[in-house]
């Protein structure tokens, strides 16, 4: 049991700090004033926070059963991570720092212009990361319903690995480093001046990347970029594929085909693409 289950916490005097993180007998939690920091994370049979003034930080992470956190003003860091029954965040004004991973019901995040932090990866119903005036670093993989990210004028640090419904990345002038590997139906990376550390490894969809002096790229596993030290031998071999296929088969059914066969062959990972590669070379023998 806790310090709130056992009530120990009416004998201390000026209490700022509550840990009662993995308390399964925890249901509730009492207004405590004065309280600065507050830890409930893994409390299954936790339902409700209550609004506690003057609370800075708080962590419910992993929460299973919270329905609802209240608007508490003053709050500036929230951890509500992989609490699985939360449907919404409210729009908490001074808010620094937010942590809403793993939230799987989670539709929407509030704009909250004071956000410089912001944690949304795997969350799967969210499909818009809105605009932030003060956001600095975003962290949204495995969003595998994103299919937006609006131009944020402030942020440094972009990780947006394995959102597969994302198809661009936007102009985001101030941009340092910039993660987007495993996002397949991504076509094209702007050009960002300011852009240091670019991760696109396995975007076989991707056709244009940046030149840009100092750059650290990785572009493994992206057969259509020019960048890519494989793309001409690719290149070669696509065409070379399409005509023994047009040879072999006649008609415009098979023609069609053909380019279907291709794009399977050089999409690595994609399902079929040793039977694929197994014919390209009997065809070819």
């Amino acid at each position: 049991m806790c310090i709130i289950c056992t009530e120990e916490y009416k004998t201390i005097k000026d209490l700022q700090v509550i840990d009662c993180s993995g308390c399964t007998t925890l249901v509730e939690i009492p207004i405590i004033p004065g309280l600065q920091y507050l830890d409930c994370s893994h409390c299954p049979n936790l339902t409700e926070i209550p609004v506690i003034p003057g609370l800075q930080k708080l962590n419910c992470s992993q929460c299973i059963n919270l329905m609802k956190i209240p608007t508490i003003p003053g709050l500036e860091y929230l951890n509500c991570s992989y609490c699985i029954n939360l449907t919404e965040i409210p729009v908490i004004n001074g808010l620094k720092g937010l942590d809403c991973s793993g939230c799987k019901n989670l539709t929407e995040i509030p704009k909250i212009p004071t956000i410089h932090t912001l944690d949304c990866a795997h969350c799967p119903s969210l499909t818009e990361i809105p605009r932030f005036p003060s956001l600095q670093e975003l962290y949204c993989s495995w969003c595998t319903h994103l299919t937006k990210i609006s131009t944020i004028p402030e942020l440094q640090k972009l990780i947006c690995t394995d959102c597969t419904s994302l198809t661009e990345i936007p102009m985001i002038p101030g941009l340092k480093n910039l993660f987007c590997a495993y996002c397949t139906s991504l076509t094209k990376i702007p050009n960002i001046p300011s852009l240091q550390i670019l991760n696109c490894f396995c975007c076989p969809s991707l056709t244009e990347i940046p030149i840009i002096p100092g750059l650290q790229l990785y572009c493994r596993l992206c057969p259509w970029v020019s960048q890519n030290s494989d793309f001409a031998g690719n290149l070669n071999k696509l065409i070379f594929l399409q005509k023994k296929l047009k040879r072999l088969y006649a008609g415009k059914k098979l023609e069609a085909l053909s380019s279907q066969i291709s794009e399977i062959y050089y999409s690595p990972g994609c399902k079929g693409y040793e039977l694929a590669k197994r014919s390209f070379y009997s065809s070819t023998s």
